[in-house]
C-alpha cells in the first residue's frame, strides 16, 4: 500500500494470475472501484502499463456486494443477489470499466438472497431460510420496491430455496428440504401464489438449480450420496409431472447454461464440466464429462462461442474450456485474481465477463479474449 488517506486508498502490486501486476484502487462511499478514468493521471499510466491484463474493471464493496451469490444482465444493469448480505444490489455496467452500485435493496422479508429471475421491470427473488419467493418491482433501478411475497412450502420445514426461473407468469423455485419443485403463478405480483409442485428425488438429496426448456424444467440436486438430473413437464405449470432423472457419479449441484441442444453444467465437489445432450429434451443424455482439478471447485458455467467459463470456488478465479467439440471439452487455462476470492456468479455479455466474488465481496469485469493470451 502506497497511500492511505481520507480519499482514499492505493493497493500495489496486487497478484493477479501468474505474475505481479500493478492495480489501483479508489474508495468512494464504501466501494472500491479500479478505474483510470477517475484517478490522477500518475495512477492511471502505472493501469496503463499492463495492457495483457484481462481486468476491465473491479467494484469491491463489503456490504452491499457481500457474499455475491449470481451475477444476471440486464440492459445496462447487473442484478447481484447476495446470500451473506440479504440483498439484491443493482450495479450500472454501462461503462465496464466503472461498475458502480445504484441501488441495494434489503428487507426484512428478505433472508439470504439465493436465487433470481428476471422478467422485464420485475424481479424474483428467492430467500433461502424463510422460504419465500419476493417479487420486486425494478422499472427504477435507484429505487427498488417490494409488491408481494409469499411462503413457498411449510414454514415448519427445516431447509432452504435455491435457485428460481421465470416463464410466462409463473416461478419455478427449487425447495431442497421439501425435495420439491415448486410453482408460482405471479401473474398479480401483487398477490403471488403457490400453485403447484412435485417431488423430483425420493432419496438425500435435494433440489438446486432450476433451468427451463420448451415444456421442461430441468432441476439438479446437491447433498446426497446420489445426485441427479430431473425432467419435469411443466406443459401444464399447476400439474408439474416428473418424467425421468439422470443419474451418474458426476453429477452433483449442477448449474451451468442452455446453449442450442446441449446443457453444459458444472459439479463443483467432483472438480468437472458435464455436457447434456437435449436434443430429445424429454430424455437428456450425459454427452462428455471433463474431470480436472485445475478446475478449481467450479460452481457456475456459461457459455461464450466455443468456450465456457467457469468461476472456481477454490481457485479465486475463471477457468476456461474449450468445448469446440461439445463430446471432447478440453481446459484451456485459467485467471486467479485475490479480489475474485470464493467466485461464484458469472455471465457473459460479447467480448466481457462479469464475476461475482461471495467472499472477495465484488464484481469484476473481464476481457475473456484475454485471459487466452
Amino acid at each position: 500500500m502506497t497511500s492511505v488517506s481520507n480519499l482514499g486508498l492505493v493497493l500495489d502490486e496486487l497478484n493477479c494470475g501468474t505474475s505481479f501486476r500493478t492495480a489501483h484502487f479508489i474508495m468512494l462511499a464504501g466501494a472500491v472501484v479500479l478505474s483510470s478514468a477517475v484517478l490522477a493521471p500518475g495512477i492511471a499510466k502505472t493501469v496503463a502499463q499492463s495492457p495483457s491484463s484481462p481486468v476491465v474493471g473491479r467494484l469491491v464493496d463489503p456490504v452491499r456486494l457481500r457474499g455475491v451469490e449470481d451475477v444476471h444482465l440486464e440492459g445496462d444493469w447487473a442484478f447481484l443477489p447476495c446470500r451473506e448480505g440479504k440483498r439484491l444490489t443493482i450495479c450500472s455496467i454501462k461503462n465496464p470499466a466503472e461498475p458502480k452500485v445504484v441501488s441495494s435493496f434489503a428487507h426484512p422479508d428478505l433472508d439470504q438472497a439465493a436465487g433470481l429471475a428476471l422478467s422485464g421491470t420485475t424481479a424474483y427473488l428467492a430467500s433461502q431460510g424463510n422460504h419465500r419467493l419476493l417479487v420486486l418491482d425494478v422499472r427504477d433501478k435507484s429505487v427498488v420496491r417490494l409488491i408481494g411475497s409469499v411462503i413457498v412450502g411449510s414454514p415448519e420445514v427445516k431447509g432452504v430455496l435455491y435457485k428460481a426461473a421465470y416463464r410466462d407468469g409463473y416461478c419455478y423455485v427449487a425447495h431442497q428440504a421439501e425435495k420439491k419443485l415448486f410453482v408460482v403463478d405471479v401473474r398479480d405480483p401483487h398477490r403471488p401464489a403457490v400453485v403447484g409442485s412435485v417431488v423430483v428425488t425420493t432419496e438425500d438429496d435435494g433440489p438446486f438449480s432450476v433451468l427451463l426448456r420448451d415444456d421442461y424444467a430441468f432441476v439438479g440436486t446437491l447433498f446426497g450420496r446420489r445426485n441427479r438430473l430431473a425432467v419435469v413437464d411443466v406443459k401444464s405449470p399447476v400439474e408439474p409431472r416428473l418424467i425421468t432423472q439422470v443419474v451418474d457419479p458426476a453429477i452433483s449441484q449442477l448449474s451451468g447454461d442452455l446453449v442450442k441442444n446441449r446443457y453444459y453444467c458444472v459439479a463443483w465437489d467432483r472438480n468437472a464440466l458435464l455436457v447434456f445432450d437435449l436434443r430429445d429434451p424429454a430424455r437428456p443424455k450425459l454427452e462428455a464429462t471433463l474431470v480436472d482439478e485445475r478446475l478449481g471447485q467450479p460452481n457456475r458455467c456459461v457459455v461464450s462461442g466455443n468456450r465456457a467459463y467457469l468461476p472456481m470456488v477454490k481457485g479465486d478465479g475463471v477457468a476456461v474450456v474449450d468445448i469446440g467439440n461439445p463430446q471432447e471439452p478440453r481446459f484451456v487455462t485459467s485467471f486467479r485474481d485475490p479480489v475474485m476470492k470464493k467466485t461464484y456468479g458469472v455471465a457473459a455479455r460479447g467480448d466481457l465477463l462479469f464475476v461475482g466474488a461471495r467472499e472477495g465481496n465484488s464484481l469484476v469485469v473481464l476481457d475473456r479474449l484475454k485471459l487466452e493470451e
